[in-house]
């Protein structure tokens, strides 16, 4: 009988998720504010961040990668919104190039060890291991989730670049006193080309901790209300190259939830290493033009 109800609780849940409508994060935040002033203190401060963060020196770098573990919260693995599938609570090594959506993810333990998939230029591709022949295929999941968790990791870096970047006031949030940025592309209003994302920056310490984002190409069909989630960075790190790079990301469905067993699931990240690989390894498919940190049109 529970094994039963569970698959139908996930469904009435996804039913109820359904009726709610899409968020704008720039509600309560954006009309209230002078728009050049704002445009100028948004970019200042994520300068700031960017700076005091140290990813000046992770651009510097080619390649990096890092060992992750993924945990799943409970009600959420009956879910199929694991673009990484069969990772809960297994090691695997993501490898990327700087600054491009190109990298590659290495199961490293469980049922699939020693698989590889890969993303380049967009186009997907999967090995049984570091050594075999590679393959291309049109799966959907791996390359959203290399593209996502490379992002995810670089954004203090990338989001620099946004056309529109805007403060948003201040906020106090589970004691702390945060600066916002609003942060999107094309146009502030809400659409399903680009992603909004509202970055609390920690005024004491100049770091992002926190991010509201939208999601706007998930690689299956959401509700409205599952295209809205908090990244938590509730830890990190100083790493060998000197640039503070996330050792613990809570993803929370919707706003920011104080407690942080209240998530989707959490991501562990260690042993960071710089320009340890060729580069080339991240590039098995020839004659694929380099779109660094964009995307074909």
């Amino acid at each position: 009988m529970k094994l039963f109800f569970q698959p139908l609780a996930a469904l009435v849940a996804l039913l109820f998720l359904c009726q709610c409508a899409a968020v704008d994060l720039r509600k309560g935040q954006i009309d209230e504010l002078a728009n050049d002033q704002a445009e100028q203190r948004g970019r200042a401060l994520m300068q700031s961040t960017y700076e005091a963060m140290g990813y000046n020196a992770l651009s510097s770098t080619e390649t990096y990668e890092v060992t992750a573990n993924f945990k799943w919260n409970g009600f959420w693995l009956l879910m199929p919104m694991n673009s990484f599938p069969q990772n809960n609570k297994k090691d695997i090594q993501m490898r990327f190039a700087t600054n491009t959506f190109d990298g590659q993810v290495e199961y490293l333990e469980g049922p699939r060890k020693n698989r590889v998939y890969g993303v380049q230029s967009w186009q997907h591709y999967r090995q049984s291991n570091q050594e075999s022949p590679m393959r291309t295929t049109n799966n959907a999941k791996y390359p959203w989730g290399l593209a996502t968790y490379h992002y995810l990791i670089e954004s203090p870096m990338r989001l620099l670049s946004a056309e529109i970047i805007k403060y948003a006031g201040e906020k106090i949030w589970s004691g702390q006193t945060y600066d916002l940025v609003f942060i999107t592309w094309g146009s502030e209003e809400p659409n399903k080309e680009y992603d909004q994302w509202l970055v609390y920056i920690n005024r004491e310490t100049g770091f992002v901790d926190l991010a509201q984002v939208t999601l706007s190409d998930f690689w299956m069909p959401t509700p409205n209300s599952m295209e809205h989630a908090t990244i938590n960075f509730s830890q990190r790190i100083e790493t060998s190259i000197g640039a503070h790079l996330p050792t613990e990301v809570v993803i929370q469905l919707g706003k920011p939830k104080e407690n942080l067993n209240k998530d989707v699931y959490t991501i562990s990240l260690r042993d960071y290493q710089f320009d340890t690989f060729d580069r080339d390894l991240l590039y098995p498919i020839s004659g694929l033009a380099e779109y660094g940190d964009s995307k074909p049109e």
